[in-house]
């Protein structure tokens, strides 16, 4: 048993915690930290009725937490929780990174993906990122494409990790965005020579700029979304290697998608293909979890175009 004094950074959204019969209970996650360490602490039992009651920026006492893995708890009914008028400048004696942000991707089950490159040139991928943590407030992004966000991240301990894979602890927001010949230059130094030298060389994220030859709508096959349509890309690389329906999910990209199929209802995907094809499109790139069962995936997993970038040439 363990009890914290922190203060609360994140809330994540209720979810099952378990599918036999003596875990039916429904658990929320809280980003628990003082000034030098954090938890992740799970509410259990009776305590699951307290996720409604807190808030981002409480500060509780959490007495006789039940350890189960490093840096994580569970608070259920032998745990007390109070909130505290104390004062905590959370996480000030840890280091941030400046996430300089590449893929910003459609939620799926509420999570989204997010990487980018920090400032010591690394692609890092938070792992645990909510709709809530990208938007803090109406119309308010914490992470949005070449800009750069304050966030702190930890080892990822989950199955099957990936290379850039990083625990996603907590996330200031957005502090500057680059300027459009920062983005020129920013893009053109971590540019890839090929999707094979992304893929084929352990890492799961990358940065090509290809020549695009089609993109278009398609439906989804599966019978859980079969009225959703997706946006694919067919491309050639730098290495004149051509891909074909390589799936898009980058948020922004479907924003610009349905914008111009809202202004040219007949002419959109030709206008879209000439906007990209007159300008530098940069693709971000990665690779879904390798745990499929699927074999004789070429490079281990499904890869996906995961962010768009568009910056006029110079």
């Amino acid at each position: 048993m363990v009890n914290i004094t922190g203060k609360v950074l994140r809330i994540t959204p209720l979810k099952e915690a378990g599918a036999d019969e003596n875990k039916k209970k429904v658990a929320a996650d809280l980003i628990v930290a003082d000034a030098f360490d954090y938890w992740r602490v799970s509410l259990r039992d009776d305590k699951t009725e307290l996720a409604d009651e807190l808030r981002e920026g409480d500060v509780l006492r959490i007495e006789n937490a039940r350890i189960v893995a490093e840096k994580r708890v569970y608070a259920g009914k032998y745990s007390n929780i109070i909130r505290v008028p104390t004062r905590i400048d959370a996480l000030s004696r840890m280091k941030p990174q400046n996430l300089t942000v590449l893929a910003v991707a459609r939620p799926e089950k509420g999570r989204v993906c997010v990487a980018g490159i920090n400032e010591h040139g690394e692609w890092i991928r938070p792992q645990g990122v909510y709709e809530a943590d990208v938007f803090s407030s109406p119309g308010t992004e914490r992470f949005r494409n070449l800009c750069i966000s304050k966030i702190y991240v930890d080892a990822w301990r989950g199955r099957h990790p990936r290379r850039e894979d990083r625990f996603f602890i907590y996330g200031e927001g957005v502090k500057r965005e680059l300027s459009e010949a920062e983005k020129r230059e920013f893009l053109a130094r971590y540019v890839d020579a090929s999707v094979d030298a992304v893929f084929k060389n352990g890492r799961s994220l990358g940065l090509i700029k290809p020549r695009i030859l089609h993109v278009y709508e398609a439906t989804a096959t599966d019978k859980d979304k079969e009225h959703e349509t997706y946006i694919r890309f067919n491309f050639r690389d730098s290495n004149g290697r051509i891909y074909r329906r390589w799936s898009c999910r980058c948020s922004a990209f479907y924003k610009l998608w349905n914008d111009f199929k809202r202004r040219h209802r007949f002419s959109y995907s030709w206008r879209i293909h000439r906007y990209l094809r007159k300008n530098d499109t940069y693709l971000a790139i990665g690779l879904t979890y390798t745990d499929y069962g699927v074999e004789r995936l070429e490079y281990g997993a499904y890869p996906m175009i995961v962010g768009v970038h568009v910056v006029k040439r110079g």
